[in-house]
């Protein structure tokens, strides 16, 4: 979730040293309560008008710049190769499932070869 603009976040901590109470104050500005208390105890504790930085949320990729130019440059040779075999290929501790998320973000997809002949009798 994004944070409030930081003007609103000004009007707010003006009305408040203006004498106006948490709940005017959240009715004025459409804003919850709880975001006005927030805002003004970020102040008095810390001195501070602006916003937390976000913080970024999940792990760290797996794979990082050079190990993904790695893996198409791999693709690429061998467009036949599993993803085992890529996996291999790179001699990174990581799962398959990591390989098929990079290709999947590289958009990178892999043909296999056909193993045997198509059936005369069914569909391929």
């Amino acid at each position: 979730m994004e944070a409030y603009p930081s003007k609103l976040r000004e009007l707010a901590l003006d009305a408040a040293e203006q004498g106006l109470a948490t709940k005017q104050i959240a009715e004025r500005f459409r804003v919850s309560p709880s975001w006005v208390r927030r805002v003004k105890q970020r102040l008095r504790e810390h001195g501070l008008r602006v916003a937390r930085s976000q913080a970024k949320r999940g792990p760290d990729p797996a794979l990082d710049a050079a190990d993904r130019r790695r893996l198409a440059a791999a693709a690429a040779r061998t467009p036949d190769a599993t993803l085992a075999e890529l996996r291999r290929d790179l001699a990174l501790p990581v799962s398959v499932s990591t390989i098929a998320r990079a290709l999947a973000a590289l958009r990178l997809t892999f043909k296999k070869s056909p193993s045997t002949p198509p059936s005369r009798t069914a569909r391929t």
